[in-house]
């Protein structure tokens, strides 16, 4: 997802593609979530194209979680 789509349409995207939906209550707090992973992004691939490291990263499932959950999610994994 490239900053020259708006966040908007990238969350739109992000949902269809993971199929996620969220409530009424829990849809703008996931949105503030993604647009902060989205900014992550972006800044480190800014640094990947100046060379400063050695991988791109990109937007995945786990877009929406904050990192306790996510650290809670692969935790899960490995028992």
């Amino acid at each position: 997802m490239s900053t020259q789509t708006s966040i908007e349409d990238q969350w739109t995207a992000y949902k269809s593609k993971f199929k996620k939906s969220y409530s009424d209550s829990e849809e703008p707090r996931r949105f503030e979530i993604f647009k902060e992973k989205v900014e992550i992004i972006e800044a480190h691939n800014k640094r990947y194209e100046a060379g400063e490291v050695t991988y791109k990263k990109e937007v995945n499932q786990f877009a929406d979680l904050t990192p306790e959950e996510l650290k809670k999610f692969t935790s899960g994994l490995r028992k």
